[in-house]
């Protein structure tokens, strides 16, 4: 049987942030023998050749770095109003298609490229699907230019949300634009996947024709040893613990951004570090560090705390996940959005130590700690509860703790993924 052609537009597909591992996980467990998969990404910062491809040897993967900007902060709104004008007239970025350009936006580059191979596979009589990855919008929009165009299936991912609790500059104009630019890329989609059961039920409420479903971010296993075989460290991993952590130190660990992807969780931080000065027996013999990238308040407010606690900035990913699987506990914060399900819980719940999640609202992170056992959570609102619950947390878990993340493997998500796609070429 023919294969089905995927074509995946993830614009962040190669900028090694968590957001790129939603994607870049899931597809190699896709079938080989029944997939082949074209992923058009934005080039790194540090260049790469418009033409060059890469082949992933997992599986028929191949991604194409193209140049050119995205609707964002490095984009001018002049540089952006293409892109967005192409959400209401889709065969404008194929007019202006030719050879990829620096010049051009990368959603002309990405259409150009994906319009020559899905021309190729339908004259050879083969199926095809448009998958776009949010953010940035310009994925969607591709997604949906391809998919009208040649009439194909299509799946918009939209991660965690663009018009429910949108991460981008607040303002009713903007709120307004998205919520057509949304309107214009859901129109084309066959399938609506976001990471959470608010956003999910969001857009089932607001897009009743349209199907839904939750693809949840998840953890790749190949990225994680087996808890029965020794982790291979790399050498800067003894080197910063040894540096950073005082001898024999339980480690408590936070990784990633905290009020830089989401403003409300930087409370969160205030209220750990509060209840932990007010507790020198819980924290006696335990170091807090924190992994990433951290703002001018956040410093400020590790400054005052009364414990021992590092921050030694932000480390590659490979470094990260090591880092992780020395930890004793994995410290999550999360503020006011329902919605928060962040990338970096799944990797915690691979890492395998207990998870204590500080967090202003009960969310998608507090229901997944609940529904596989991984960790607990503490709600900064429930007063001087809070800080006796984040005490308790913060101790020992009994061995026996019953403990089940299969569901969020990306292995298993894959076969959902795969049900989705084949629905898509069959229907």
């Amino acid at each position: 049987m023919a294969k089905i052609n995927v074509f995946v537009f993830a614009a962040h597909h190669l900028a090694g942030n968590i957001a790129a591992q939603r994607f870049k996980g899931l597809l190699k467990y896709l079938d080989p023998a029944k997939y082949r998969i074209f992923v058009f990404a934005r080039e790194p910062a540090a260049g790469v050749s418009a033409s060059a491809s890469t082949t992933m040897s997992t599986a028929d993967i191949t991604v194409f770095p193209l140049p050119g900007h995205c609707v964002g902060s490095e984009s001018s709104t002049a540089a952006s109003l293409l892109t967005m004008a192409s959400a209401f007239l889709r065969p404008l970025p194929f007019l202006l298609s030719g050879s990829a350009e620096r010049g051009q936006p990368w959603l002309v580059n990405a259409l150009a490229a994906a319009d020559r191979l899905c021309v190729e596979k339908r004259d050879a009589g083969e199926r095809c699907v448009a998958i776009g990855t949010y953010s940035p919008i310009d994925s969607l929009v591709a997604a949906a230019s391809l998919a009208s165009r040649h009439r194909i299936g299509c799946l918009q991912d939209f991660r965690d949300g663009l018009v429910f609790e949108p991460l981008g500059k607040p303002g009713s104009l903007r709120t307004w634009v998205r919520s057509l630019v949304e309107g214009r890329v859901v129109a084309a989609a066959d399938l609506i996947t976001s990471v959470s059961p608010p956003l999910v039920a969001d857009f089932q409420r607001r897009y009743p024709g349209k199907a839904a479903a939750i693809l949840p971010n998840g953890y790749d296993p190949a990225d994680f040893v087996a808890a029965d075989k020794p982790i291979d460290d790399d050498t800067r991993v003894a080197a910063m613990l040894a540096r950073h952590v005082p001898a024999g130190a339980r480690l408590i660990g936070h990784f990633g951004r905290i009020g830089a992807s989401d403003g409300s969780a930087s409370k969160s931080l205030d209220f750990f570090v509060d209840a932990l000065n007010e507790s020198p027996a819980v924290v006696a013999g335990n170091h807090v560090m924190f992994v990433g990238e951290l703002t001018a308040a956040e410093r400020a407010t590790l400054e005052r705390a009364r414990f021992s606690v590092s921050a030694p900035g932000a480390v590659e990913r490979t470094l990260a996940l090591q880092l992780m699987q020395r930890c004793d506990k994995l410290l999550l914060l999360t503020g006011s959005r329902a919605s928060c399900a962040t990338g970096k819980l799944f990797e915690y719940l691979a890492a395998g130590a207990d998870i204590v999640c500080v967090s202003g609202v009960r969310n998608a992170a507090t229901a997944i700690l609940a529904e596989t056992g991984a960790g607990c959570s503490v709600l900064t609102s429930a007063g001087a509860s809070a800080g006796e619950a984040l005490r308790s947390a913060l101790s020992p878990r009994p061995a026996d703790t019953h403990r089940d993340i299969s569901p969020y493997s990306k292995q298993s998500q894959a076969g959902m993924l795969d049900r989705w796609i084949s629905d898509m070429v069959h229907s």
